[in-house]
């Protein structure tokens, strides 16, 4: 690289050198990805974090090798690139999966997954028992293409719900309750579950077992607070191991164990292409759970649930008002607090289920299908004229079918004739015998049947009565003798000559060909009328199916339609109940509190059929389903849900990817202005240089203090919101509640006609705190008892964290860039005065954009929080006041005996009267705590946003504008000026990087490349210097396992995972034959001097393993653990001389000159520690390749050193530099005028001198060594 000479310019020090020689780096396709004026895809901008992420790991190199010098900042930089790394990570969508009984959901999922069957589900329970997460399967081992995790509730949990049941199951009197033979009472529910987990139990002696002995069965207790792993290479092999855990035994012959009650949630991992965006499906069964382990995890699903699905079968959606009735009040105003209408989509199930008939008459289609129809019967006319013809033919196929059985017969008699002849018989016409036996049987009197075949049979065997045998005789003589007298002379018979034979047999023959000729005409006739019908049927089955086709089209209209409709009324009924519980007597039904029109057209409805889609796809072999009506995949609508459910992670991935590119713009700017200020670009004198930091340090101050008032003003503006919206409605409607509490408890043990319920089934709620949900439905005292309150604060509450809120954060944001603006314009104006610093000052407008953006994204980012936290917040009211209950519920749930239901009813109603306004107040009071800790986690927030701005503020301007780092010194620490040399090259390549990214251009996909073998030691030590963050394994934050649940503890406990119950052993337990060992980073070696070398042994041939793909990796040695006399060169662990990296070849202005020296001075240094035993070509016994032949002798080959540690090191490499540097020498007794004067006088004559090597640091060594 070719030096700047310095050029003097009287006491105001050295002018900038020309422009042209300036280090400039842009940043140009970076900032347009941050800035993303394009609205990019979420895609792309994944793909420029990628490369940011990669960009980010090549610049921690020459960072990761000074971080331990203390005249560096090389660990500040390390620090800020690995917190942005960790911002990295892709977010994930949760998507919640409800519906009632029957609705389909688990058919829908699968569908979506483009699976034939992947949920288990239960055959005896309609509805899902515990929660069921699919997400994304990150695995790439070919054995686990689908993957399970069954959680297992704990034992404390399963003890909780055995006391429960057995409550419910037992009477007053300790004994089973009869009520247990009916499956939807309490008492059976109970019996069931119980019998299910202990099949060994029978009735009688259920009593004389207690929860606790029978949660430590030693076969239940191995299963509780574990999770087993499951692993498959199909859906339906991993379907069928998730069954046999969720599915109940109808008959459960062999006494197993069932899993399904103790199940706390099953996690599916799937390779399924809809998922591979983040989405993550969550099947849920309701928040009303028996268990309350289940329903905790799926009310916190619920609550980070970014999308929710609503499935109901169509045929519901067709009756009018569905959508309002199909979510309960309850559950649309929970919507409602958490901001969520927005996130709700529709999904009308089972839409292959339609009657054409009801459908064309319901939905007026006679118009649409009146062509059709008519079509349809013209083909039925022609299948009916078809189907007379095939009569016809078969009849006459029949008569020529006995045509020619007849001819088959006179053939074989003509042929009986021939066969006579052939033996000298003489044979006669058979038509003449015939038609003299046909005379003879019209003139004789015809007995009956019966009676001629006896006769026949009597004469074929001779037997019979002889009186009738000599009465058959005697009339047959007289009949002889009388046709004899009376008839005329018989004509004698003439013989028949063979010519006549045959010739009779050949006319057979003829006759009976051309017969069969006809035949084979009328069957090929039949067969032809056949296949038209077939024809012409499926041009009717077509018709028919374009006809159900319009039907099921016709229908999904209407119902999203009326879903969208519906959708928007209910939430109108529910703000207008609400504006009427605020403020009646202003309540105006004719002004609409929000766009209802809006709410209907923004509701995404989807009416899918799980059943076409997957006919469609080739599935449900063994299912006769007719798919009639579907013409496409399109029309099952499933793709469309696919292809929504991908678009529901959009926003957030670009959101997210946005902010990381806007903090990656950020801190490469800093890093730039860093880098290319080495302390000697300033024009200004130490007085001018002290002015102007300390005016920019009173700028910073008050910048400072004006971000410290916006954020106090936004504090101030959130706290003032909550008080106005929130805060007030408390204490408007705490006597109302505590007026109606005593009426509701009093309802609750009324009679069954009234609203009250059951004794067993009030006895139950109290058991569960108030909560359960039994044959007469969900129920829950604390919800009630709070309804006075809850109900007229969810509009105030929506409208305070929707609206209010985050306009006060977007005001935050505006004021924040405001005063950005102004500072940077009154910090930079005294150097554009000046005219000088162009580069800086356009490096702090980058910047400056950098920091709008961020602010910008601020705001969102913020809500976020909030959004989580009111939703904690909110949910806090029925929690409380379940604990002011508690007393009444235990002692309501203790009660036996006669008149047991009397005292609990009177003990419930007189604590609700004694404690009504201390228990609201308690509930209120803790929703207000709740939101003081939000209050203060933003202020926390908005501080560390502003505290990190202005430090960043401080550093950027500061060192582009004056050089407050070298300020009062006269230069910078070497090792610092060498660390920044070194990282202007790496972040001048930063950013063509992007250009691909900006411009479209595909995406190469990226190498990996198994490292070759080494030949020798030495080559492989070389080899294995990799720097940090450019190994081919390094961990990339994008790439971060996803299988691990972004549920925290909140939402899922952490359990034990019981290795003895997973299905597939462990690596380690695998048997393994050839240790194999992969090429992992390798941190960089210290270097060593000479006498390091040499003193440490080379790994020793008995302790080398040859390994298929892959390169010995040498273990790393600390300094201090090497050894130090030659007695201990045996022992000692082997390790080889870690060479430096070099610097990519010099380019004009790209480096400064002492990078180029420091380069030059490594490579002397790395050849001074070897070259004594180089130059046989051996060390310590190992041989080495042999080193090119210099022309002169190397000047510091033959120099002695003693070992350096790692400071020592990198400040002696820093010493020794370009003698033209206006640094002091640390080693030198020169003062600081004296340099001065020494590098004016000697520019000129040292430019063009090689490289000198600085010595004073270098100390002889020790006699000893």
């Amino acid at each position: 690289m070719t030096a700047v000479k310095p050029e003097p310019h009287g006491d105001r020090g050295f002018n900038a050198p020309p422009a042209n020689d300036e280090l400039r780096i842009d940043f140009q396709w970076l900032h347009q990805l941050a800035e993303d004026r394009e609205k990019r895809s979420a895609e792309v901008l994944e793909r420029a974090v990628r490369v940011g992420v990669k960009a980010l790991q090549g610049l921690k190199g020459p960072l990761e090798e000074a971080k331990d010098i203390e005249d560096t900042s090389a660990a500040t930089w390390l620090k800020s690139i690995s917190d942005l790394e960790s911002r990295a990570k892709p977010t994930r969508t949760i998507v919640g999966v409800v519906g009632n009984t029957g609705a389909g959901k688990s058919s829908v999922i699968s569908a979506v997954l483009d699976e034939e069957r992947l949920l288990a589900t239960n055959c005896m329970r309609a509805c899902t028992a515990s929660p069921t997460e699919i997400s994304y399967n990150y695995s790439n081992d070919p054995d686990e293409l689908y993957r399970a995790e069954v959680e297992f509730i704990t034992a404390a949990e399963w003890l909780k719900e055995l006391q429960d049941l057995y409550s419910d199951l037992l009477d007053g009197n300790g004994e089973v309750s009869r009520e247990s033979s009916n499956e939807d009472s309490e008492a059976g529910i109970a019996y069931a579950k119980i019998k299910a987990v202990y099949p060994r139990l029978v009735k009688e002696t259920m009593p004389r077992h207690n929860p606790v002995e029978l949660v430590n069965d030693p076969r239940v207790r191995i299963v509780l607070g574990t999770t087993r792993k499951l692993r498959a290479t199909t859906a339906g092999d991993l379907y069928r191991q998730l069954q046999s855990y969720v599915d109940s035994k109808e008959k459960n012959a062999d006494k197993s164990i069932e899993y399904w009650p103790l199940i706390k949630v099953v996690r599916i991992y799937t390779k399924a292409s809809v998922l591979s965006s983040g989405v993550c499906l969550v099947d849920l069964p309701g928040v009303q759970d028996s268990n309350a382990a289940r329903a905790a995890v799926a009310a916190n699903y619920m609550k980070a649930c970014t999308g929710l699905w609503i499935v109901a079968p169509i045929t519901r959606a067709v009756d009018d008002k569905t959508a309002k009735t199909l979510l309960g009040d309850t559950f649309k105003r929970q919507l409602k607090y958490d901001g969520a209408y927005s996130a709700v989509t529709f999904i009308c199930s089972k839409t292959d289920d339609i009657s054409v008939t009801e459908a064309v008459e319901s939905l007026n289609l006679e118009q649409r299908v009146s062509a059709y129809e008519a079509q349809i019967d013209s083909k039925d006319d022609e299948i009916k004229k078809l189907k007379k013809k095939i009569r016809e033919l078969k009849d006459e196929e029949g008569a020529a079918t006995e045509i020619v059985d007849v001819l088959d017969e006179e053939r074989d008699k003509w042929e009986t004739l021939l066969d006579k002849l052939d033996k000298g018989e003489e044979v006669y016409d058979p038509s003449e015998d015939q038609q003299t036996k046909k005379r003879k049987r019209a003139d004789k009197p015809r007995g009956s049947r019966k009676r001629r075949n006896n006769d026949h049979t009597d004469s074929d065997t001779g037997s019979g009565s002889d009186t009738g045998s000599d009465e058959d005789d005697s009339d047959a003589d007289m009949s002889d003798s009388s046709d004899k007298e009376n008839s005329a002379p018989k004509p004698a018979r003439k013989p028949l000559t063979r010519e006549e034979v045959e010739s009779k047999i050949a006319s057979i023959k003829e006759e009976r060909k051309q017969t069969r000729a006809g035949l084979a005409d009328i069957r090929a006739k039949e067969k032809e009328t056949k296949t038209l019908i077939k024809e012409i049927d499926s041009e009717k089955k077509n018709l028919e199916s374009e006809v159900k086709a319009i039907c099921i089209q016709g229908r999904n209209e209407y119902s999203r339609a009326a879903i969208k409709k519906d959708f928007a009324m209910g939430i109108k009924e529910l703000d207008q109940e609400t504006a009427i519980e605020e403020d009646e007597e202003n309540f105006d039904p004719d002004v609409d509190l929000r766009d209802y029109d809006k709410v209907a057209e923004t509701l995404p409805v989807f009416c899918v059929s799980s059943r076409a889609f997957q006919k469609l796809s080739g599935r449900l072999v063994r299912d006769k389903f007719n798919s009639a009506g579907f013409r496409s995949l399109e029309e099952t609508e499933v793709p469309q849900l696919q292809a929504h459910a991908q678009k529901l992670t959009e926003n957030g991935r670009a959101a997210s990817c946005r902010r990381f590119l806007a903090d990656l713009s950020q801190l490469l700017n800093s890093l730039s202005m860093w880098a290319t200020n080495d302390g000697t670009r300033s024009n200004l004198t130490d007085s001018e240089k002290r002015a102007e930091e300390k005016h920019l340090r009173k700028r910073l101050y008050q910048m400072d203090q004006e971000l410290g008032d916006v954020v106090k003003e936004t504090m101030n503006s959130l706290k003032e919101a909550l008080a106005e919206n929130i805060y007030e409605i408390f204490e408007r409607y705490l006597p109302a509640a505590a007026e109606n509490a005593v009426p509701t408890a009093t309802g609750w043990g009324a009679h069954r006609d009234a609203g009250g319920l059951f004794w067993a089934t009030y006895k139950a709620t109290c058991r569960r705190n108030g909560v359960y949900s039994g044959a007469s439905g969900p129920r829950d005292f604390n919800a009630e008892l709070i309804e006075p309150i809850y109900t007229p604060l969810s509009t105030s509450w929506e409208r305070t964290f929707q609206r209010r809120l985050p306009a006060v954060l977007k005001n935050f944001a505006k004021s924040t860039k405001l005063l950005l603006e102004t500072f940077h314009r009154e910090a930079t104006m005294r150097a554009q005065e000046r005219g000088n610093n162009h580069q800086g000052i356009a490096m702090l407008s980058h910047q400056l954009q950098s920091h709008a953006q961020k602010v910008s994204e601020l705001p969102d980012l913020l809500n976020e929080v909030i959004q989580d936290l009111q939703r904690d917040a909110n949910r806090n009211f029925t929690p409380t006041i379940q604990a002011q209950m508690e007393r009444a519920y235990v002692g309501c749930y203790e009660e036996r005996g006669p008149g047991s239901y009397k005292r609990m009813k009177d003990l419930m109603v007189g604590h609700v009267q004694a404690n009504r306004m201390t228990m609201f107040q308690a509930a209120t009071g803790e929703v207000q705590n709740q939101l003081d800790v939000m209050c203060r986690e933003i202020r926390k927030r908005l501080q560390n946003e502003t505290e990190d701005l202005q430090d960043i503020l401080g550093r950027d301007y500061l060192a582009a504008l004056i050089g407050a780092e070298v300020a009062g010194r006269k230069g910078l620490p070497r090792a610092e000026r060498a660390l920044r040399a070194e990282m202007v090259p790496l972040l001048q390549t930063t950013d063509p990087k992007f250009g691909p990214v900006v411009r479209g251009e595909p995406e190469e996909p990226e190498k990996v490349e198994e490292p070759e073998e080494l030949k020798d030691e030495n080559a492989a030590g070389e080899n294995l210097f990799v720097a940090p963050g450019h190994g081919s394994n390094e961990a990339d934050p994008l790439a971060e396992d996803h299988d691990a649940t972004m549920m925290d503890a909140s939402i899922a406990d952490t359990s034990v995972v019981d290795t003895s119950m997973v299905d597939a052993p462990p690596p380690s337990s695998a048997p393994t034959e050839t240790p194999t060992i992969k090429a992992e980073p390798v941190q960089p070696a210290p270097m060593l001097s000479g006498n390091q070398f040499s003193a440490a042994a080379v790994q020793p041939a008995e302790h080398a393993v040859t390994h298929d793909h892959a390169a010995p990796v040498q273990p790393l040695v600390e300094p201090a653990q090497l050894p130090t006399g030659p007695s201990s060169t045996a022992a000692a662990p082997p390790q080889l001389p870690r060479p430096l990296q070099p610097l990519q070849p010099p380019q004009a202005g790209s480096a400064t000159p002492e990078a180029a020296q420091a380069v030059s001075v490594a490579h002397e240094r790395g050849r001074a520690a070897t070259a004594a035993p180089e130059a046989s070509g051996i060390v310590d016994g190992v041989s080495q390749p042999q080193r090119a032949a210099t022309a002169g002798p190397d000047p510091i080959s033959n120099i002695k050193r003693e070992p350096l540690d790692k400071d020592e090191m990198f400040t002696s490499f820093c010493t020794e530099r370009d003698p033209d540097s206006d640094d002091e020498d640390e080693g030198s007794t020169a003062t600081e005028g004296e340099d001065d004067e020494d590098d004016a006088s000697s520019s000129d004559e040292d430019s063009s001198r090689a490289p000198s090597v600085d010595l004073t640091l270098v100390k002889p060594e020790p006699a000893d060594q």
